[in-house]
C-alpha cells in the first residue's frame, strides 16, 4: 500500500469513527404528546433544581432530571438523524 493509500485510509477511519458518535439524545413515552412532555419535562426540571436560587438561574442536576422523568415513564434514547421521528421530544441536555 502506498502513501497516500494509507493517509486516505486513516482519513477514511477517522470520518467514519467520528459520525458514529453523531446524534442527539431524546425522550419518549407511549401515548404522550409534546404539550405532556414540555410540561413534565419542566414539573422534573424544578424539582431537579437544589434550591430556589438555582430554580431562577436555570441550574439543573441532570441526574434527578432524568431519573424524574424516567419515573413519569419515559426513556432515553440516541437518534441518528434530524429530525427525529414522531413521538420523540428533546429535554434538557
Amino acid at each position: 500500500m502506498t502513501p497516500p493509500q494509507r493517509w486516505g485510509l486513516l482519513i477514511a477511519f477517522v470520518l467514519l469513527g467520528g459520525l458514529s458518535g453523531c446524534g442527539r439524545y431524546y425522550w419518549s413515552k407511549p401515548g404522550s404528546t409534546a404539550e405532556q412532555f414540555n410540561k413534565d419535562s419542566l414539573e422534573c426540571a424544578r424539582e431537579a433544581s437544589p434550591t430556589q436560587a438555582d430554580r431562577e438561574r436555570g441550574i439543573v442536576v441532570d441526574t434527578l432530571y432524568r431519573t424524574c422523568l424516567t419515573a413519569r415513564g419515559y426513556t432515553r434514547e440516541k437518534q441518528q438523524y434530524e429530525p427525529p421521528p414522531p413521538g420523540f421530544y428533546r429535554g434538557i441536555e
